[in-house]
């Protein structure tokens, strides 16, 4: 059984990431979020005159463990702070 501590944990670094960018609407947050992360991609591979080609087209959230989302979730806000620093230096 999952941790259900991890609920609250997880909301309350949405929040915090979601205040970061108040402009974004909710699906536009978490979609965005996915979109950053490697595991999300769906990507085809296709042969085209002898060289793979890579296109990405989509993202598939699906399979992401919680705690995979929870550590992205903290590396983007430490991130998205460390911005803001630099940005009052």
């Amino acid at each position: 059984m999952r941790d259900p501590e991890r609920i609250q944990r997880i909301m309350e670094k949405l929040v915090t990431v979601w205040n970061m960018d108040r402009d974004c609407r909710f699906g536009q947050l978490v979609y965005n979020i996915f979109w950053q992360m490697p595991q999300t991609k769906i990507i085809t591979e296709n042969l085209h005159e002898g060289k793979y080609i890579y296109h990405q087209y989509g993202i598939d959230p699906f399979h992401i463990e919680d705690d995979e989302f929870e550590a992205f979730l903290d590396r983007l806000i430490a991130e998205k702070r460390l911005v803001v620093a630099q940005r009052q230096i």
